[in-house]
């Protein structure tokens, strides 16, 4: 092969893996700095993760947010704009968690894990209920 061709081969090659090095993407990366919500729910007496959970994120001037707890009880959120916000955690069967002035600062996560208390509705009057079964 002459030194030319070959110069070429060689120029063509590096240039080629500094683009295949430039387009890969590492989706850790993308995340860097922006704030972020991270955290696990459990059950308050078993210690079990609880599955469902639908989590809300709202603060003033910003869209209201919501997420859901994976099967494994975590959840995760980005790109959420810096400032206070309130956090509300809720599941059918569990007692509602609210938690207020929460602040979210810029390239901060914010780790939350809460243990949710189950809510036993067996005892609630509703006369609606009451004329249903004819009392």
């Amino acid at each position: 092969m002459r030194p030319s061709k070959r110069l070429l081969l060689i120029t063509c090659l590096i240039l080629a893996a500094f683009c295949v090095q430039a387009n890969t993407n590492d989706p850790k990366d993308d995340k860097k700095g922006e704030p972020s919500i991270n955290g696990y729910v459990s059950d308050a007496e078993s210690k079990k993760p609880v599955a469902g959970v639908t989590i809300s994120i709202a603060g003033k001037g910003q869209d209201k947010r919501e997420i859901t707890t994976d099967a494994s009880g975590n959840f995760k959120t980005y790109q959420l704009n810096p400032g206070e916000v309130t956090i509300i955690l809720e599941k059918k069967g569990y007692r509602t968690y609210r938690k207020e002035g929460v602040l979210i600062k810029e390239g901060v996560t914010l780790k939350l894990t809460v243990d949710m208390e189950e809510y036993d509705d067996s005892g609630l009057f509703h006369p609606l209920l009451r004329m249903m079964d004819g009392k």
